[in-house]
């Protein structure tokens, strides 16, 4: 077990941080089987402040704010991951596969609690009523392939077809940034902006260059 832990601190560093914001979420779940409600599950009321000045508070049920919390972990979870490959190409080095495989378990995790949150609030069938909707059906979709070929199994298995597989993590951002954009889910830009950056950062050309100039500096005479 120690030996276990030792190999996969990391791991477990980014799966227990990424976990954190469940536990808050879950703590406004409230189950009684005493029989004396309605339900034996039941989630507490909160205020909701407004977004921009002059924007009333409002009163949200728990369920909803569940929806809008997972929902907002699971767009920064996917940025992320989407991030460490351009973060890798700026500074030289390689990223971790099995933090890079928590990170996605962590994402696709809270992208399917709000999808579970989201059908206990309005009812599955609300999924198909808006098109917002059904981009984020979509990508937790994507995301659930994804998570289950994230292990050196399935590389194994994959080869070649693994890498192409999980540049699909790219579409499921998208379809994340759309959902979020066409519902009015939130502040959706600086997510987009930082996908497009990374995207960028990704093309050849722009990679190409950033390879050059570490070249450039690591073969620099150094003076005396």
């Amino acid at each position: 077990m120690k030996s276990w832990i030792k190999i996969n601190w990391r791991w477990i560093t980014v799966i227990v941080i990424g976990l954190l914001p469940l536990m808050i979420i879950l703590h406004m779940i409230n189950i009684d089987f005493s029989g004396t409600n309605e339900s034996w599950i039941s989630m507490n009321t909160f205020t909701m402040h407004g977004r921009r000045s002059g924007e009333l508070s409002k009163e949200v049920s728990g369920v909803h704010m569940a929806v809008k919390e997972t929902g907002e972990w699971a767009i920064r979870w996917l940025v992320a991951i989407l991030s460490l490959t351009p973060i890798a190409i700026l500074t030289g080095t390689k990223s971790r596969f099995r933090i890079r495989q928590a990170i996605g378990i962590t994402a696709f995790v809270y992208a399917f609690l709000h999808l579970v949150f989201f059908c206990i609030d309005k009812g599955i069938m609300e999924i198909f009523k808006e098109f917002g909707s059904i981009l984020g059906l979509i990508a937790t979709a994507v995301m659930l392939v994804l998570a289950i070929t994230s292990n050196k199994r399935s590389m194994k298995f994959l080869k070649k077809s693994w890498k192409k597989l999980h540049r699909l993590a790219y579409l499921a951002g998208l379809l994340a940034i759309l959902h979020m954009a066409l519902l009015k889910g939130g502040d959706w830009a600086p997510y987009a902006i930082i996908l497009i950056i990374g995207l960028l950062i990704r093309s050849t050309p722009i990679r190409n260059a950033i390879n050059r100039i570490r070249i450039r500096r690591n073969t620099a005479p150094v003076l005396t």
